[in-house]
């Protein structure tokens, strides 16, 4: 991923897990089977900020830190069940960052937002921010797991075939010792972390937020406020795009100039404060469709991480 907040960084950085299933939640036929219509939104209120703003979809989401502290335990898990093939497997030393700071991230799910930061940082992430030390980590240096080692942690080979047993016959469970790993935190070998539905939901409203003639219009007022300052964007998620004059190590002069006419047209026009009220829409009548599927999703969370501190307590 480029430096910079690009048109798909909410897709990366939103879920553990987010695939869709058939239609997004919300594109739903009514029982007449003709399209819902656009959501109600109520009243839209001027937003400056999104320091504040809780979306509908957070409540059965991971946080950072839950889906951080899941991982850890499933490679200790992982690890524990190598080690009886003879086999051995990482395990972090702490629980990882994934870099966004509630479980919707709000922080950059609208683009940029803060003046501040605009003015110190442009598009790049802030030093000492999760993002800005993800980015500039990058991967570690590490010797590839041999084969052997690979067949054992998923219970598959190479082209993805199910195998049974490792090279001395000894049996292997379903998916492997990640697969073990796995369902003794979540009771699926196949699942874990952030359900596709709720996935599908937090991302899928914001793809069809975007597409809302509420929005449409607030983006075309963006638009125009961006244009008078002789920048030529279509609508906020194609600032700053993926133009390589911003992907420098440190941010230019240009770069800022542009990030802070960004944050001052949405504030101008209440881009934040639009947008967030439509998403925010799509996602209760999505919920309100699926709620008892997800009513489900708080015992599984529940159940995930109390998992998850029980094997870490011991580690």
């Amino acid at each position: 991923m480029s430096r910079t907040y690009g048109r798909h960084a909410i897709v990366i950085l939103v879920a553990l897990v987010a695939t869709a299933i058939g239609c997004a939640p919300g594109q739903e036929s009514q029982d007449d089977g003709k399209p819902a219509g656009p959501p109600s939104v109520g009243r839209i209120h001027r937003l400056l900020s999104v320091d504040s703003l809780v979306l509908p979809i957070e409540r059965y989401l991971f946080t950072d830190r839950q889906v951080g502290r899941v991982l850890r335990a499933r490679a200790v898990l992982t690890a524990s069940c190598m080690r009886r093939y003879g086999h051995t497997w990482p395990v972090p030393a702490s629980a990882a960052e994934t870099g966004t700071l509630n479980p919707a991230n709000t922080a950059h799910r609208y683009g940029l937002t803060d003046p501040v930061a605009a003015a110190r940082y442009g598009y790049h992430p802030a030093p000492g921010s999760p993002l800005g030390r993800t980015r500039k980590k990058g991967p570690p240096a590490s010797v590839p797991p041999s084969e052997a080692v690979m067949v054992v942690a998923t219970g598959a080979d190479r082209d993805g075939s199910p195998v049974h047993k490792d090279r001395s016959g000894r049996p292997i469970s379903r998916g492997g010792c990640l697969g073990e790993a796995t369902a003794a935190l979540s009771g699926d070998p196949d699942k874990i972390g952030n359900r596709e539905l709720v996935g599908a939901i937090n991302i899928g409203s914001h793809q069809q937020s975007q597409r809302d003639s509420r929005v449409v219009a607030v983006f075309r007022d963006w638009s125009l406020c961006m244009q008078r300052h002789g920048h030529r964007y279509a609508d906020p998620t194609e600032a700053p795009g993926a133009s390589p004059q911003y992907n420098a190590e440190n941010p230019s002069r240009a770069e800022i100039a542009l990030a802070r006419t960004d944050v001052a047209c949405k504030r101008e026009t209440n881009v934040v404060g639009v947008w967030s009220a439509v998403d925010a829409a799509y996602q209760r009548r999505a919920i309100e469709q699926h709620r008892a599927e997800l009513d489900r999703v708080i015992h599984d969370i529940d159940t995930q991480v109390t998992r998850a501190d029980r094997v870490l307590r011991g580690h």
